[in-house]
């Protein structure tokens, strides 16, 4: 299944046991935002023993996930890592919650992209990714902080797309 159909078909809400479904997901997206990008396995070995006196070693140099996502300063290149996490994160289950997470984590990193550096790292065209954002800034279960940045990268999708 391609991302844009996940986004579409797991992002539904209006079903019972909704209350109980966006609260879960409020927690697990707060969760994921609260981590760091995930070691490689290559370098889980060699970077164990450092970890503890070099925390730069670390990816995102041990800053929270989310943190990182809605900093200006954060480089183009680290936001593509953050959205290649997001996808593999979102394909890589059968769960919906990690599903929308993941889904979530890599629209917000393409969101970084346009806002912070002017740049489109997927090839979605800007009327999709506005529409995916201004889908993600609705969920009763996203962060609010998360729900702005996706506004404010919708206005400009918008924009571009004239």
């Amino acid at each position: 299944m391609h991302l844009a159909e996940a986004f579409g078909v797991s992002m539904e809400e209006g079903r019972p046991g909704d209350a109980t479904r966006i609260e879960v997901k409020e927690e697990a997206l707060r969760q994921e935002l609260s981590g760091i990008l995930p070691i490689a396995r290559d370098q889980l070995r060699e970077l164990s023993a450092l970890a503890a006196r070099f925390r730069d070693a670390l990816p995102l140099g041990g800053q929270a996930l989310g943190e990182v996502i809605l900093d200006a300063d954060t480089e183009l290149a680290v936001l593509a890592k953050i959205k290649e996490h997001g996808k593999e994160l979102s394909t890589a289950t059968d769960s919906e919650v990690e599903r929308d997470v993941g889904l979530t984590v890599y629209f917000a990193a393409l969101a970084g992209a346009l806002l912070y550096h002017g740049e489109r790292i997927t090839s979605y065209s800007y009327a999709a990714m506005a529409d995916a954002f201004n889908r993600l800034a609705a969920k009763r279960w996203m962060e609010p902080r998360l729900a702005r940045h996706f506004s404010k990268a919708a206005r400009e999708c918008k924009e571009r797309a004239k």
